[in-house]
């Protein structure tokens, strides 16, 4: 690995998943993009939600800094929940792969129950076709017809202070349910005691390549 790309439909998708990975990475000398897809909007009576594109931007770059990953800001999101597969946007997340001569992507779980995370998968799946490493990762707890079961981990325990700092940049709002932050964190402590560690972020491996 050198050049690593992390996508997330929402901007706090990449800290959520792999905010740990993506400082241990960079602190160990390699190259690692951030790059959201959609624009982070969402407006819902139900959940009580009203997050805005300004301020989500701002909470990502905040978050992106302190995890050291360059944000990939030239890429124009699309609105929310108006994230589906085509061949224009798959080009565009190609087009950033190979200008950033990418060799490892993370992208979402494809089994999510998530509109925007689901298309994402799909999309990345098809883009980063060439690349040599290919990782899934869960960003959320949905209970679904097809779990997600991480058999690749990253001893993350040096990094998890910086990671839950880096969560906090986000708003109330990000926190779902106000546990979401707090169940992602008790989920890497669980895996890291599966894994005899403090702390661990866990990934499926889509592909992997050793050279």
């Amino acid at each position: 690995m050198k050049n690593i790309l992390i996508v997330g439909a929402h901007y706090d998708d990449t800290e959520l998943g792999v905010g740990g990975t993506a400082l241990k990475l960079a602190e160990d000398g390699m190259n690692v993009y951030k790059l959201t897809l959609t624009n982070n909007v969402t407006r819902s009576s139900h959940l009580h939600l009203n997050i805005e594109y300004e301020t989500s931007l701002q909470e990502s770059a905040n978050a992106a800094a302190i995890l050291k990953m360059h944000e990939l800001t030239e890429f124009e999101p699309i609105e929310c929940t108006r994230l589906f597969y085509s061949t224009e946007m798959m080009q565009r997340i190609e087009d950033i792969i190979y200008k950033y001569k990418i060799d490892t992507v993370f992208t979402h779980f494809k089994d999510d129950a998530n509109q925007d995370h689901i298309e994402s998968s799909k999309l990345c799946r098809t883009a980063a076709r060439h690349c040599d490493n290919l990782f899934a990762y869960q960003s959320n707890f949905y209970i679904l017809d097809e779990p997600f079961y991480p058999t690749f981990f990253v001893d993350v325990s040096d990094y998890i202070d910086k990671k839950i700092e880096s969560l906090r940049q986000y708003e109330g709002q990000h926190d779902r349910f106000s546990r979401l932050f707090e169940s992602c964190i008790e989920r890497n402590k669980i895996w890291g005691y599966s894994n005899k560690i403090a702390y661990a972020e866990g990934f499926q491996v889509l592909k992997m390549l050793t050279r």
